[in-house]
């Protein structure tokens, strides 16, 4: 069997970010995602608010840190590649204006006064599912130019968790608005599912640092590329 080898080509376009960048902000931005839902755990906050007991509920700002990096990342890896590209920067200030509404409501809320509370969780979990989203796109035009097995996978895997947290997410505002105490646990659920999403993601991540391939490599339209 023949070996094939990459071709080098010469040409006058210099992209700006290329693949260890990527990853290396990926990376930062993975953890504050992650770890910003549940330290503090902004669910238990917002039940003592809720109670009027004393509490620091406030959303996951450190998240919302970490998805800045993450979505700089993804809109330079796929830089004007199409409807993947278009998606990634819809999500991506999809969920800043979402973030920056949870910000306002959360000043809005009065304890025993669920609406509030309702649209800020609302917000929260529609900026996650966005941000979500937008990571997805960033793997699934991965998964389709390098045709990697574990990427398709992994792209499956995130697309169906993120929405089972989006679905679980509606039901904890449904429960928040009739008063229900199951709010609590569903929106537990909710942090865990999108918890299980950004870790499939981070795993892309992975798959995306050590694939070979040459899709991998992309820093402009496909009729542009060129690899080092």
């Amino acid at each position: 069997m023949a070996v094939l080898e990459k071709k080098q080509l010469s040409g006058f376009i210099n992209p700006r970010w290329m693949k260890p960048r990527c990853v290396r902000y990926w990376e930062i931005g993975a953890i504050p995602c992650i770890l910003g839902v549940w330290m503090p755990d902004f669910v238990e906050q917002y039940a003592l608010l809720m109670a009027g007991q004393p509490n620091y509920a406030f959303p996951p700002v450190i998240t919302y840190v970490g998805a800045l990096f993450l979505f700089a990342a993804c809109a330079h890896a796929i830089e004007k590649m199409g409807f993947h590209y278009n998606i990634v920067m819809a999500g991506g200030w999809g969920a800043v204006t979402l973030a920056g509404l949870s910000v306002l409501f959360h000043f809005m809320i009065t304890p025993g006064e669920p609406l509030m509370l309702a649209l800020t969780v609302l917000c929260i979990g529609l900026c996650a599912y966005a941000a979500t989203s937008m990571f997805y796109m960033t793997i699934s035009k991965a998964a389709e130019i390098g045709m990697e097995t574990r990427m398709a996978r992994d792209q499956t895997a995130v697309l169906i968790l993120n929405h089972a947290a989006l679905l679980m997410g509606g039901a904890s505002v449904i429960a928040i608005l009739l008063q229900s105490p199951l709010w609590v646990l569903l929106l537990r659920v909710t942090v865990i599912l999108f918890t299980m999403a950004w870790i499939a993601c981070r795993t892309a991540v992975y798959f995306f640092k050590t694939d070979k391939s040459i899709g991998v490599f992309f820093a402009k339209p496909p009729d542009e590329q060129f690899w080092i």
